[in-house]
């Protein structure tokens, strides 16, 4: 059995106004969907993770026997003072998947689903009430349901690993030391009883016994025995004649579980660090969870399973975990980690955003088989942020990735201020990054995203005496419908709910500089110019940077080549042309280092281009990819 469905009402931030007067059961205000296996909830700071690794844990309870207890903030209130917070609150759990034998360990409660197939539903009410909260926890599958039994909610308890777990106390000998449970509840360590009924002193008690005795023999050959000797004289001085004495020294009342509490579970003599020490504890409960009997709930709870763990012990946990069979059961963990987030398949995901989430299971999102199986392989740790992300900014370049950053921050909104991430996905594969953020479920996943992308319409050479006759002609009869055809067909492929698409106006960014009459021109110009000197200096494995005369020189240079461009007659679109096929183009220079320089250039002469950039046509799109993604406008 496992974990198939999580339903809240008025649990902490899942809530709603009219939930709060009355509890509809038809209506939950979250529901979230697991899998059988592995589950892992993503999402920005209090976005609900920990509320649902919560309320799972107050309907089924821990082995670790963590103290839960409902307090009064864990009720629905509404944003706003002036709203009461909810007088009662509901956590229902939905369980599927059973076999017979764990089937018969809850007839009394176990229902059917639609398909015909056993499913239990066990639910926690709570009402606030003169000061106190009552709390009451039934199972059935009818509205009024039946008390659980302490058997059967003992079958039930879950697995937890708190965040930030402090693993070398929960392994050493302690009054609260979570190995001795562990150790207790494996099939080598359960209890036996005889015929009569009676408890058979387990192996490890026999050994121990033994061993204890036999140290302090009097008849033996250990160093103990000189103290049983000397208390044995002591004791024949305080008895009569004729009284023989053997005192002997032995384990009393030696039950296993006491021998167990003095163990430790170590890597080596030395202490190991808190990473190493977290991989030992998980180690150790996947122990525990592959040991369940028959008839218990399979189930692991970790809350931040990175915690101390560098990006590589990371990727290898979540590969194992995914991809081996150490554990046997259902986990549903939570992650901050982009380099998890980037590892864990897509079908294992659910994102948590606001008061909602959103499964990226096969069937939730517009994102078919071949999707899927395309960015496990290309969803790097890069990429990743966008589950953490408010806003999200596609972009398929190196030059965007670069520059649309500066020119958020040039135009007042710094992209990190407002929690958006870029998503270089370096190829036009937008459709498939995008497909993330789109549903099948009715759900429209509150995440703005902007893709801007190149309008791929190659342009034609403009020979000098076409310039104002037969070019013009050509380029307004065949490219714009063109390039109109092509932004609608993008535009129906791409757009759905909050995913908007921002195409260049007339090819890529950079050429979009180019074609115009303003400073940015010269600057792109320039930045050009200065890759091409960095690329010749590395070539000669003599550079040492660029210093303040080599800007000055390449913006010079810039500047001049133009004006005699325009004196020659050259129009905008000629001068664009040959700069971007003849300077930029064919792989001459690295458009990320022309991208990067030019990023510099703008910041270094923002007063000579703040008004373009917020005014400028080229510029447009970009604006307005920035502005929703913000959600600011300008």
């Amino acid at each position: 059995m496992y974990l198939a469905k999580l339903k809240l009402w008025n649990f902490r931030k899942y809530g709603t106004l009219k939930s709060c007067t009355a509890i509809n059961l038809v209506n939950p205000c979250l529901e979230v969907d697991f899998n059988p296996k592995l589950n892992v909830l993503i999402g920005e700071n209090d976005s609900g993770k920990t509320a649902i690794i919560d309320a799972i844990k107050h309907v089924l309870n821990t082995k670790s026997l963590d103290y839960l207890r409902l307090e009064e903030k864990d009720f629905y209130q509404p944003q706003g003072e002036s709203h009461e917070r909810a007088k009662e609150l509901r956590i229902e759990c939905v369980f599927k998947g059973f076999d017979n034998k764990e089937a018969g360990s809850f007839l009394e409660w176990i229902g059917f689903d639609d398909e015909k197939k056993y499913e239990l539903k066990i639910w926690l009410t709570a009402t606030r009430k003169d000061q106190r909260i009552i709390t009451n926890i039934r199972a059935g599958h009818d509205y009024e349901g039946v008390q659980l039994d302490g058997e059967a909610r003992e079958n039930l308890k879950v697995i937890y690993l708190k965040p930030l777990r402090d693993a070398l106390s929960e392994l050493t000998p302690g009054y609260k030391s979570r190995l001795p449970q562990i150790l207790k509840s494996h099939k080598h360590f359960k209890d036996e009883k005889d015929e009569q009924g009676e408890r058979i002193e387990h192996e490890l008690e026999k050994r121990a016994n033994k061993e204890i005795s036999d140290y302090f023999k009097v008849d033996g050959t250990e160093k103990g025995k000189e103290i049983t000797e000397d208390i044995k004289k002591i004791l024949d001085v305080f008895s009569f004649e004729g009284i023989e004495n053997n005192p002997s020294i032995i384990m009393s009342d030696s039950e296993l579980s006491e021998i167990l509490k003095k163990l430790s579970l170590v890597l080596e003599s030395d202490k190991s660090g808190l990473g190493s020490l977290n991989k030992l504890y998980m180690a150790a409960e996947f122990l525990l969870l592959g040991q369940s009997n028959e008839r218990n709930l399979k189930l692991a709870l970790i809350e931040e399973i990175e915690a101390h763990l560098h990006p590589q012990a990371q990727l290898k946990i979540i590969d194992a975990l995914q991809n081996t069979d150490i554990y046997k059961g259902q986990l549903i963990l939570t992650t901050h980690s982009i380099t998890l987030a980037s590892k864990v398949k897509l079908n294992h995901l659910i994102l948590c955003k606001d008061s909602n989430v959103y499964p990226m299971f096969n069937g939730k999102t517009e994102l078919g088989d071949g999707d899927y199986e395309f960015l496990e392989r290309f969803l790097d740790d890069t990429k990743a942020n966008l589950f953490f992300a408010r806003g999200v900014i596609i972009v398929e370049g190196d030059a965007e990735n670069l520059l649309v950053p500066t020119i958020a921050v040039l135009l007042d909104r710094p992209l990190h201020k407002y929690g958006v991430s870029i998503v270089n996905v370096g190829s036009t594969a937008f459709l498939r990054y995008a497909k993330i953020f789109q549903r099948k479920d009715s759900k429209i996943l509150d995440i703005p995203v902007a893709c801007i992308r190149d309008l791929d319409i190659a342009q034609t050479t403009l020979n000098d005496g076409d310039i104002k006759t037969k070019t013009r002609k050509v380029w307004r009869k065949k490219y714009i419908p063109e390039k109109e055809d092509e932004t609608k067909k993008l535009i129906q492929t791409l757009e759905k709910d909050m995913v908007k698409l921002f195409p260049s106006p007339l090819w890529t960014l950079e050429f979009d500089i180019l074609n115009s009459e303003n400073i940015t021109r010269e600057l792109l110009f320039a930045a050009i110019l200065e890759a091409q000197l960095i690329k010749g200096r590395d070539q000669k494995d003599k550079y040492k940077g660029i210093d303040e005369s080599d800007i000055a020189k390449k913006r010079e240079n810039a500047k001049n080549k133009i004006q005699r461009w325009i004196i020659e007659g050259k129009s905008k679109e000629w001068i664009a042309y040959k700069i971007y096929t003849f300077y930029l183009g064919n792989n001459k220079i690295s458009k990320a280092v022309a991208s990067q320089r030019l990023a510099k250039l703008l910041k270094d002469n923002k007063a000579e281009v703040i008004d373009i950039l917020k005014t400028s046509d080229e510029f447009k799109y970009i604006r307005d990819a920035i502005v929703h993604a913000t959600r600011k406008p300008l």
